[in-house]
């Protein structure tokens, strides 16, 4: 028996790859806005899961590097930040957010791809925010992340008995350098991805097979993808860099002086033990070693009082 998910998916590409084509004939300028109409409603927004946000647009990091250029197609999750948006789905697009990037070609050819190769390593060049907070620290901690996939999605080739594949051709573009693009989907002909070590891929055969593999490949990775951004702060982007800022006290705060043991260099130490009622006899310790040397930081030997989390008290 036929697997009726995989009947009613073949249904819903066959219909959008159609339309998308018989849009694409046409010269006039609006017709890749048309193929990505139909590519988004037909396609990626009904078949991908509905936690995967779609659109196009620019995106942005929080370092100044400059701008994208025009992104076809942009899978991304709100969750993690939201993007600005000038209508349902296209805008600007902070670099923690984007999951995918999608170049749509109606007709893939050398140049295409070695294009679509260049904007891809662009974006990895991108810097991302850390998105894990150290409660105790109070800082920011850097951690693993997986930076956007980029992909091609295209409607046509130009390879015409050559003997080669996209994945091999693609292979002639980068050479000894980066493979930027991690996947090349032509639909009714090929889906190859990079898995690290080979392009793997499939060769069409029936029901558009090679598509129903390029958005299983993407619904299996998207949110491992999504984890390793974390909660990065949105402040980072919101927060304008402010002048001639006024600090007024609040409230005393008790600082300790510390020492570095090994070169002695002299810090103020704001102690953090959460919200415990504690008395400490001996030297309080720093988290972090001496920013001069690595040495560690410590205080003297005396009575520390803490209320509250708060320091109170110090004799010795």
């Amino acid at each position: 028996m036929k697997n009726q998910y995989q009947e009613i998916l073949r249904s819903k590409i066959k219909s959008a790859v159609e339309q998308a084509r018989a849009a694409s004939v046409f010269t006039h300028q609006g017709v890749k806005g048309s193929v990505l109409e139909i590519l988004i409603g037909g396609l990626f927004r009904p078949l991908l899961p509905s936690d995967i946000g779609v659109g196009t647009g620019q995106i942005i990091d929080a370092y100044n590097s400059p701008m994208s250029g025009q992104i076809d197609i942009i899978l991304y999750d709100k969750s993690i930040l939201p993007p600005v948006l000038i209508d349902d789905k296209t805008g600007i697009f902070p670099i923690e957010s984007v999951l995918y990037t999608i170049e749509v070609k109606t007709t893939l050819n050398a140049t295409e791809l070695s294009n679509a190769h260049k904007s891809a390593e662009k974006i990895s060049k991108f810097g991302y925010l850390p998105g894990i907070y150290n409660e105790v620290s109070g800082k920011e901690e850097h951690h693993p992340i997986e930076r956007v996939r980029s992909v091609i999605f295209a409607l046509g080739s130009d390879l015409t008995g050559t003997g080669l594949n996209e994945a091999e051709r693609y292979k002639k573009i980068y050479a000894d350098g980066s493979a930027y693009i991690r996947a090349i989907c032509v639909a009714g002909k090929e889906y190859f991805y990079d898995d690290g070590e080979h392009w793997v891929g499939c060769q069409h055969r029936d029901g558009y097979d090679e598509v129903l593999a390029f958005i299983g490949g993407v619904t299996n990775t998207y949110k491992s993808v999504a984890k390793s951004r974390h909660t990065p702060l949105l402040g980072n982007y919101v927060v304008p860099e402010l002048s001639n800022c006024i600090n007024v006290e609040s409230k005393k705060v008790i600082r300790v002086p510390i020492v570095c043991e090994v070169c002695g260099n002299e810090e103020q130490l704001k102690p953090n033990v959460g919200t415990m009622n504690i008395t400490v006899n001996g030297c309080l310790l720093h988290s972090d070693p001496c920013l001069k040397c690595g040495g560690e930081m410590k205080s003297k030997f005396g009575t520390y009082v803490f209320v509250n989390g708060e320091l109170q008290e110090i004799t010795g």
